[in-house]
């Protein structure tokens, strides 16, 4: 016999002890026992627009998750915001409206501070590094534990959405290029750091910025390469740009808590590995492979008239103007969310970054789009 069993009955039976035993009377457990099998169905809410990075990974991890299972675990994939819109993902599987959930991280900071790392510019530059740091944080650290605990949300796993590139109707090659321009960007960190380098940001939203362009509102933006390319803001915009910021903003994936806990202890043992594996090296994978599928749209299109990488002197003067605000500017963001000894908390990820951080460790392939385009080119 097999049982059905939906993550809603896992939780109403951890309230309701008959409730368990009438559940799961009809079988001795999924892994081993050789009795009757149950199977757990899960449902995801969906922040992550089909064709990107994201989409591709939450899909491969759902995947890994029912194979590594043999069937006992499965998912409901439903479509972009088809559940829960992509600024309430983590209010709907915190609150149980969804099993498991991927947006933005900085859509809802208030349950996610400590992801919000991935903010600071200038300091997220090895990928790899980055994604296993915060997940080995979240693993091992108590005060990012409990941060997680304290929203009912059991990790997954958060990485980078790309570099920091410059799209601009004028090219922009230095420090002084950058200076007065009117841009789009997102992010209370990444706005710091564009305005002390004298750009004046505005923060309209994705879905408005390519009409913005049209109508003379902004003449830039600030965001990464699938940006650029997937919301076709490079019809406006033909000159790119990568200044070295590095990293500013994170998609992230999350369990519900319950429905995480609703699993046997052997099923609990077959997600871990599968985050883990996903946290050492795949996430980044998958990530870098669509990435490279999205630069050969900006490679392929008829708009774009520069892509490059500034001079390290130039990165530099940037990063003297900025780096140090930055950090400033998300210690104080942390304060506002109430989050003890956020500097210790930094420091932390800054050392187990640090440790982890490689020359062998993957480039990030928006990165490595504009030498690219330079080859292709010049």
């Amino acid at each position: 016999m097999k049982t059905s069993l939906t993550s809603r009955l896992g939780k109403v039976a951890a309230l309701t002890a008959a409730g368990a035993l009438a559940l799961t009377a009809c079988g001795d457990g999924v892994v081993e026992g050789g009795g009757a099998e149950e199977t757990f169905e899960f449902t995801l809410a969906n922040g992550a627009l089909e064709g990107t990075q994201h989409h591709e990974i939450a899909e491969e991890y759902m995947d890994a998750v029912e194979e590594a299972s043999d069937g006992a675990i499965a998912f409901e994939r439903t479509s972009f915001e088809a559940l829960c819109d992509m600024n309430e993902v983590a209010d709907c599987v915190r609150d149980g409206r969804a099993d498991l959930g991927i947006t933005v991280t900085d859509y809802t900071p208030h349950l996610l501070p400590t992801l919000s790392v991935m903010s600071i510019t200038f300091l997220n530059n090895d990928i790899q590094a980055a994604v296993q740091s915060l997940y080995e944080l979240h693993e091992n650290y108590e005060p990012a534990k409990e941060q997680l605990e304290s929203a009912n949300l059991e990790y997954i796993s958060t990485w980078p959405v790309g570099a920091l590139l410059i799209g601009s109707k004028e090219p922009v090659e230095s420090i002084d290029d950058v200076q007065g321009l009117s841009a789009r960007a997102a992010g209370p960190v990444t706005q710091k750091s564009l305005e002390a380098a004298g750009v004046n940001v505005n923060a309209i939203t994705a879905a408005e910025t390519y009409e913005s362009l049209q109508r003379g509102v902004i003449d830039s933006v600030a965001a990464s390469l699938d940006f650029g390319v997937n919301y076709k803001v490079t019809e406006q915009l033909p000159y790119w740009a990568d200044p070295g910021l590095g990293q500013y903003t994170a998609y992230g994936m999350w369990w519900n808590k319950d429905s995480y806990e609703s699993l046997t202890p052997e099923l609990q043992e077959v997600v871990d590995g599968v985050t883990r594996e996903f946290n050492e090296g795949r996430t980044i994978e998958i990530a870098n492979r669509e990435l490279e599928g999205i630069c050969q749209g900006m490679l392929d299109s008829p708009d774009v008239e520069s892509f490059h990488t500034w001079d390290d002197a130039e990165t530099e003067e940037w990063r003297e103007l900025a780096a140090e605000g930055a950090q400033e500017a998300w210690l104080d963001i942390m304060a506002d969310y109430n989050f003890d000894d956020a500097e210790a908390y930094l420091e932390e990820y800054i050392s187990t970054y640090e440790g982890l951080e490689s020359p062998d460790n993957p480039v990030d392939a928006g990165i490595e789009c504009a030498s690219k385009w330079q080859e292709q080119n010049n």
